[in-house]
């Protein structure tokens, strides 16, 4: 058996001749005032005088290479805030088209045939073109479209590992430790003994009839519990990265768009570090005490942070747990 899979070429593609070209001589004023009256995002710089192709400008460089730099547009030239991106011909790959614009994060292309522009092809173009080029054969589960799959299983993990680690103890469903008020009296400096269970959650202790915030344990009992407030705090504003960095990695997977390790690995990594912390730091807190009261870990929130963890674990390494089904591989190889 070999495997043949059909390799197709831009000449494959519906090549955009909706496009326009600006000579590298003018301003990016002249530019943003041409793509407005063409309705277009993108323009070919051509150098001045001949047809060799310079560069793209888009109105996304505008915005961000000028305006947000509250530069004049009148003084700054289109060839200072172009991208430089080598053009393709006919008979370049699709792959390759694709592979050069994902690598500058950019989303047009200039065509050339023999020596003259003819269009420009977009990522979105050659995107379509691109999953009948690979096969997903890293994983555990077979399934159909694996990037979609592993778009929702990472999606729903990081719903679910964010509302069992942060929503649920800010909520106060469960806490991460508990102990009898009447040990505690020294932790929170009374004398009244009133009983009952107090619970500790993200923010503050909670009993009946009973509500401590932990800044208010600081004068007593040191600046652990100002890292605790802070650490928390931390759990939630990443926490919501987190989930967002999840979902728009897991998208970019599933329209071939580059994402960076650092979007991908180093958030979710982060949000598992500051769960172990928001622990440490509660050990800390009571080992530290002057008096050791009788503190029990909250069983229900330490099985949920361990769950969560492994959900978190789950949606960065997905590509480790789909693959692609053999049936599908199969239609593509021949005897």
């Amino acid at each position: 058996m070999s495997t043949n899979k059909r390799e197709f070429y831009v000449r494959d593609l519906v090549i955009d001749d909706e496009y326009d070209v600006i000579d590298s001589a003018a301003s990016v004023e002249d530019a943003a005032k041409k793509m407005k009256q063409l309705g277009v995002p993108d323009l070919v710089v051509q150098e001045k005088g001949t047809e060799k192709v310079l560069g793209v400008i888009a109105d996304f460089d505008i915005i961000q290479d000028v305006v947000a730099e509250s530069k004049d547009p009148k003084e700054v030239k289109v060839t200072n805030v172009m991208y430089v991106i080598e053009p393709v011909n006919l008979d370049t790959l699709v792959t390759e088209a694709f592979e050069r614009m994902q690598n500058l994060a950019v989303n047009v292309i200039p065509v050339m045939d023999n020596g003259k522009l003819v269009g420009v092809v977009t990522i979105q173009d050659a995107w379509s073109y691109v999953p009948d080029q690979t096969f997903d054969d890293v994983g555990l589960i077979p399934v159909e479209n694996t990037k979609l799959v592993e778009f929702w299983f990472a999606s729903v993990c990081s719903i679910f590992a964010l509302l069992l680690a942060v929503i649920f103890p800010l909520s106060g469903i469960y806490g991460f430790f508990y102990g009898e008020l009447g040990d505690l009296l020294s932790l929170f400096g009374t004398a009244e003994i009133r009983g009952g269970v107090i619970h500790f959650y993200l923010f503050e202790a909670h009993g009946e009839e009973f509500i401590a915030p932990y800044l208010s344990l600081v004068a007593l009992n040191g600046p652990i519990w100002v890292f605790i407030v802070i650490n928390s705090i931390l759990l939630i504003i990443i926490g919501i990265f987190f989930l967002f960095t999840i979902i728009y990695t897991g998208y970019s997977d599933t329209r071939n768009i580059l994402a960076g390790k650092q979007i991908r690995f180093l958030i979710p990594a982060f949000f598992v570090i500051l769960l172990i912390l928001e622990w440490s730091f509660f050990g800390i807190a009571f080992i530290t005490l002057s008096s050791t009261p009788t503190i029990s870990i909250d069983l229900i929130g330490l099985s949920m942070t361990i769950v969560s963890i492994i959900l978190i674990i789950l949606a960065m390494f997905r590509d480790y747990i789909f693959r692609g089904k053999e049936s599908i591989r199969n239609t593509d190889e021949v005897a």
